[in-house]
Order: C-alpha cells, then structure tokens, then sequence
C-alpha cells in the first residue's frame, strides 16, 4: 500500500470471514456489513463499489476510520467522484483507492481526494511513489489543492 506522501506500508485492515467472525484489529466492512461496524474493536474502514454511491446511500462518515473506493476499470471515473463527494460531506478519514489503480491515475486520485492507494497486482509500487511527485504545482484547484496557483503566486 502506498500513502500520497510516497511512503509504502503494509495494509493492516482485515475483513469480516464468510463465517461471519469479526477478526480482531483493524476491520473493513462491506456495505452490507455496515450493521457490524459496532462489533469493530479497531479501526473502522467501509469498502465501497461503483454500485454503492454516497449520493444514493447515507454511510456512517463519523464512525468511520477510513473508506476504501474500488475502480473496477481505468475507464470507469466514478471513483473519483465519490471521493471528491465524499469530502464534501465532510469526511476527513482516509480514503483509499483499490482495484485498477497505477502509477499515471495516482496524481489524479490524490487530487479527488484520496490518502492512500492500493497498487494494482503486477505494477511496480515503489515506481508508483516516485510517480506521486510527477506533478508538484497543480494548476487548478481541486479538492487537495483548494487555491489555484495562479491564486496564490506560486
């Protein structure tokens, strides 16, 4: 796993087991797991999919630690959008994208919003975290970068 920062660490999240038990740690629940949030002793992360909109559905942003936003594919940008939405409601966890995430999307993601990425199998991860300082003075604002630089004199 790989944080905006460019520092490569372990995922320490688990997941609920199809028998139902809560591991002990760090837990990331399911949409359809949400009732078991309250079971977590760790920390608390909600992995959401394209089907899982923050606009269609009210996620417990206050309990929660972190969420995790799956890209099923380069061509869907849906991601991007619940995170930016996602920070506008005012969650200041940490989002992490998973699924189809490399190297060129990083800056992109970072600038959504995202803290954290989760390399997709097969792609270099400490080629990815050199990628993150590609672009160090955005042009345009976005949710990362709320002035743009021509506003600031940068």
């Amino acid at each position: 796993m790989l944080y905006k920062d460019g520092t490569i660490t372990d995922n320490t999240y688990q997941i609920i087991a199809e028998d139902g038990v809560i591991p002990q740690g760090d837990v990331v629940v399911t949409t359809a797991q949400l009732d078991q949030l309250t079971n977590v002793q760790g920390k608390k992360a909600l992995y959401v999919t394209v089907n899982d909109s923050p606009e269609e559905h009210t996620f417990p942003l206050n309990e929660l630690d972190a969420i995790f936003i799956e890209f099923a594919g380069f061509g869907d940008g849906r991601g991007y959008s619940f995170a930016a939405l996602l920070r506008r409601q005012g969650f200041q966890g940490e989002l992490r994208a998973t699924g189809d995430v490399f190297k060129d999307v990083l800056n992109y993601l970072k600038r959504s919003g995202f803290d954290s990425f989760v390399i997709k199998e097969g792609k270099d991860v400490q080629e990815a975290a050199a990628g993150l300082q590609d672009f160090t003075n955005p042009y345009q604002a976005s949710t990362a970068v709320p002035q743009a630089s021509y506003q600031t004199g940068a």
